[in-house]
């Protein structure tokens, strides 16, 4: 029981790091607020909020302008999956625009959010 516990506040300890490393670029960390605040519930069976604001993650989504990477996250990797997460977020709100079934919109939003927490590394500076 201990032992799960303190992988618990590693895990979690690790994500508020990998967080605040992309305080910096301001439109990706207004993305995660959104996306935060939209796939937790829709992990746990609540697809309201994405339903609801898929439209405007997809607003904060196209915002993220190869431009305005700050430079020490700007590379090439950093920049294709910055690319990948656009597509994805398009994805997600045109499933849900079109009313695919929950299923595939779950899947296609776990997808984009692991494709986020692989951006998060990028810009991690203990991953360079």
């Amino acid at each position: 029981m201990k032992k799960l516990l303190l992988l618990i506040v590693i895990f979690f300890g690790c994500q508020i790091i990998n967080a605040q490393s992309i305080v910096k670029w301001v439109a990706l960390s207004e993305y995660h607020e959104l996306l935060s605040k939209t796939f937790h519930p829709t992990e746990e069976g609540n697809f309201g909020p994405i339903k609801e604001f898929s439209k405007e993650l997809n607003s904060k989504a196209e915002a993220l302008d190869l431009v305005t990477i700050p430079k020490e996250y700007k590379n090439q990797k950093t920049e294709t999956t910055l690319t990948l997460l656009k597509k994805q977020t398009k994805l997600v709100n045109d499933l849900v625009q079109n009313k695919a079934p929950n299923v595939e919109i779950l899947r296609a939003f776990q997808d984009l959010h692991d494709i986020f927490h692989r951006i998060v590394m990028l810009c991690n500076p203990n991953n360079k």
